[in-house]
């Protein structure tokens, strides 16, 4: 992680933001961005997506942070009074809880790609934002995604070829092989399903995590896998924390207990969502929302697995490679000014030399901001949905990886 103000290249990235940024918009209206984050990344897509916003809603930018950041939001146009008289047309930040307030539209930057945001507008409903926002993720997968699948397959297969990289298992005997190692290794009988709790989030998720392990310690009739600790148990309930490559993580996973976004329903893993995830809702998982959910997820799981069933459908198999496309390509937005997060520590000088040989007029990110901001659209988006004819021309067909 390379921090606000670190580097040679921080002043070089200042002169250039300075001049690429000259005109800085007035007025009475204003977006808020918060940007506490040390790593400068993050804190450049925050200050980059207010930006737009700040075009889409004909106002101008103020920005909360430390020192450091503040330094870096004057020269991306940043106003200096911190404490604007009149309320903001909208929030934009890289972290969101529920104390967000839900009266202005609110844009959460996140991801490890470009730029990438999920939206919400006051008019979606009074929840807080963390409660509200899957169903309008998946009222829009249902709307412009899913009866588009036929179009987007072929990109779908695309990402998830390229997500597997870490995946090396090519065939059906290779994955039974590494699970038999897998099992001789962990003390653990291949005859029975695996069921693999992935990591949660302390404090959020703690109480279904508690009820997974209490559950795992109570059932000898399946292997239980755990990435975090988790104390007691039988014989075949194991810690395994990180010393498992994926290789053998995921031949060993015949069903796969989630608090986050998984990729493995993707690949024909099903998945028990235990805890938030943006697209919990889009199909893609049997959602767990209640203790008592789980423990009934829990049970058909391994009583299916035991009889050689499985509790994943074709279709969510496909919903869920629809779900991985939409948010490693149809939802992370390429920009001419922003280097990709992949740049780690040379991200200073790359984008101090975007900033200056790249021209915003036209760039990808203003367009879709735009039209985000317009449509009143829950998340960005690299395409435009409400035209499929032209999504199919934009899309590169692509070999099927199946």
């Amino acid at each position: 992680m390379r921090r606000v103000g670190d580097g040679e290249h921080f002043d070089r990235l200042l002169r250039a933001a300075r001049v690429h940024w000259a005109e800085n918009p007035g007025g009475d209206r204003c977006v808020v961005a918060e940007a506490f984050d040390q790593d400068i990344r993050v804190v450049v897509r925050t200050l980059l997506a207010a930006k737009a916003v700040c075009g889409a809603a004909s106002a101008r930018l103020v920005v909360l942070g430390d020192p450091e950041v503040r330094q870096l939001a004057e020269v991306f146009g940043a106003a200096r009074d911190l404490h604007p008289e009149t309320p903001p047309v909208a929030l934009v930040t890289g972290r969101v809880d529920r104390s967000v307030p839900r009266d202005i539209p609110v844009v959460h930057v996140y991801g490890e790609g470009t730029l990438q945001a999920y939206t919400l507008f006051p008019d979606d409903g009074p929840c807080s934002f963390q409660d509200e926002l899957p169903a309008r993720v998946a009222s829009f997968f249902e709307q412009h995604v899913w009866p588009n699948r036929d179009v987007i397959r072929p990109s779908a297969e695309r990402v998830a070829w390229q997500t597997k990289a870490g995946y090396q298992v090519r065939t059906d005997t290779e994955r039974r092989q590494l699970r038999s190692y897998g099992c001789a290794r962990l003390g653990l009988d291949p005859g029975l399903p695996t069921i693999v709790v992935l990591g949660h989030v302390p404090g959020d998720d703690t109480e279904l995590f508690e009820t997974a392990a209490e559950f795992a310690s109570r059932d000898e009739s399946a292997n239980w896998l755990f990435l975090d600790p988790v104390a007691g148990g039988h014989s075949r309930m194991k810690h395994v924390g990180d010393t498992l490559s994926t290789n053998i993580l995921w031949s060993l996973a015949d069903v796969g207990v989630a608090f986050g976004d998984s990729d493995l329903p993707a690949f024909g893993i099903p998945v028990i969502q235990a805890g938030w995830s943006e697209g919990r809702d889009c199909g893609a998982t049997h959602v767990a929302r209640s203790a008592p959910d789980l423990r009934g997820l829990l049970e058909e799981a391994v009583g299916r697995h035991a009889k050689g069933d499985t509790i994943l459908g074709p279709e969510q198999r496909e919903r869920a490679r629809l779900w991985l496309w939409l948010r490693r390509c149809g939802a992370d937005v390429p920009t001419q000014l922003l280097p990709h997060w992949a740049h780690g520590a040379d991200y200073a000088r790359v984008l101090a030399v975007n900033l200056r040989y790249v021209e915003r007029d036209g760039d990808p990110l203003f367009l879709s901001v735009h039209r985000m901001w317009e449509r009143r659209e829950p998340l960005l988006t690299r395409f435009d949905f409400r035209y499929p004819a032209g999504l199919s021309t934009t899309l590169t067909p692509a070999r099927s990886t199946r």
